[in-house]
């Protein structure tokens, strides 16, 4: 059995206690039965609020997790990264497979995860941390690679690589890092890269920027002889000094394993908890309405997200817009019945799960997105992607920004 404290980080220097999470030891199918609770600590305080407003109320009950393969509530696995952070957990604790399932890696993550959570076993709230000094920026884009390339060498280095890139989530190469005044996530390029991703992204997000869309600020930075995407981290509020609790509409909807859901699902979920139902809305629209025309088919439920300010919960800005260059021609979330690529039809017929009744003013919103991505190259040569990059993401573009002409 394991049993894990968690912790709220409320300011960037104070963490209360939550509850606790207790999880059985797998049964003789490898399945799990994990329980959480509040502490009466954080029942009794005024300003509490739910880290899952759907399925963890506020609450003296004890919630069953109900998810066999991880054993934990989804709010908490979202503070997990996927596939690159694992891999770096898995490699700096040498974890056997049977070390690697959710609650022990909840307990070896501790306070370096992203958001406002944290875990331990004992009474004591580990250090949340804020990832490491800017200045490493080159050495951890080097170590990266360097684990890319052979995953089993271990040397001094490496810790540093492992305080800085545990916590995110997503398969490329990236880290936690901050200049003292603000926190990012650096994302890297990868050696499996076929195209320029990392410029791809920097334009996209100024691109969505451009249009409307609030995406999360970005820089991006010469590094070495490469470069580096910084993405300001808007689950930390240094002019606040507290960090945002964030979690995912995957584990807002309770979708598990591949699941047939779509933007107008999450429409839902932001009219039950969104304090500004209808600005929210409208951005997730314009987010749906932008990934659309740029080709970024990668749209999974991980990548939108709903974050507690210390008062209410709203969108979160957008991130990980990117195209997918000749990859997958589908969505993964419906847009109406399907997830082929729409066409301005179905997205004016969408726009009223949104709450955009009047085609007028989804017309407007179109036209004026529309206006926006059609001078997509400018903004690509503007970030330097390669001619060779623009000339095969041009024809998907290109076929998309014509499916949302006017009719």
């Amino acid at each position: 059995m394991i049993k894990l404290n968690v912790w709220l980080t409320v300011d960037l220097e104070k963490s209360i206690h939550v509850g606790e999470l207790v999880v059985a030891h797998p049964d003789s199918q490898g399945r799990l039965q994990g329980q959480f609770r509040y502490s009466p600590e954080y029942l009794n305080r005024p300003e509490s609020f739910p880290l899952d407003p759907i399925h963890l109320p506020v609450s003296v009950e004890i919630f069953n997790a109900d998810r066999p393969y991880a054993g934990v509530h989804g709010v908490f696995e979202d503070s997990l990264p996927d596939d690159w952070g694992r891999r770096l957990l898995t490699r700096r604790y040498r974890l056997a497979r049977s070390d690697q399932r959710v609650p022990q890696l909840l307990d070896l993550l501790g306070g370096q995860g992203m958001g406002a959570l944290s875990y331990s076993r004992d009474d004591t709230a580990p250090d949340k941390k804020e990832g490491v000094d800017g200045q490493y920026l080159e050495d951890l884009q080097r170590l990266a690679l360097n684990f890319e390339e052979d995953a089993t060498s271990i040397d001094g280095e490496m810790a540093l690589l492992f305080q800085a890139g545990s916590s995110p989530g997503g398969a490329r190469p990236k880290a936690l890092i901050n200049d003292g005044e603000r926190a990012y996530l650096a994302k890297f390029a990868s050696i499996k890269d076929q195209f320029d991703v990392v410029a791809l992204e920097s334009a996209a997000m100024e691109l969505a920027r451009r249009a409307g869309v609030n995406a999360a600020n970005t820089q991006c930075v010469p590094c070495g002889k490469s470069k580096v995407l910084l993405v300001e981290r808007f689950d930390i509020d240094t002019a606040a000094m507290r960090r945002n609790h964030v979690i995912s509409m995957q584990t807002l909807l309770g979708a598990e394993g591949y699941y047939n859901l779509g933007y107008a699902d999450m429409a839902a979920i932001i009219r039950r908890v969104s304090a500004h139902p209808v600005l929210d809305l409208q951005q997730l629209f314009r987010q749906l309405v932008f990934n659309v025309m740029i080709g970024n088919t990668d749209d999974h439920l991980k990548n939108f997200c709903m974050l507690f300010d210390g008062q209410d919960w709203r969108l979160s800005p957008a991130f990980d817009l990117v195209p997918n260059i000749g990859l997958n021609l589908e969505h993964v979330l419906r847009i109406g019945l399907a997830n082929q690529v729409p066409n301005r039809d179905t997205l004016l017929t969408e726009a009223k799960k949104f709450g955009i009744k009047q085609r007028p003013k989804a017309d407007e919103i179109i036209n004026t997105m529309l206006s926006v991505v059609s001078d997509w190259k400018k903004v690509f040569k503007e970030f330097e992607v390669p001619e060779r990059d623009m000339d095969v993401l041009g024809r998907d573009i290109e076929s998309r920004l014509s499916r949302m002409a006017l009719t």
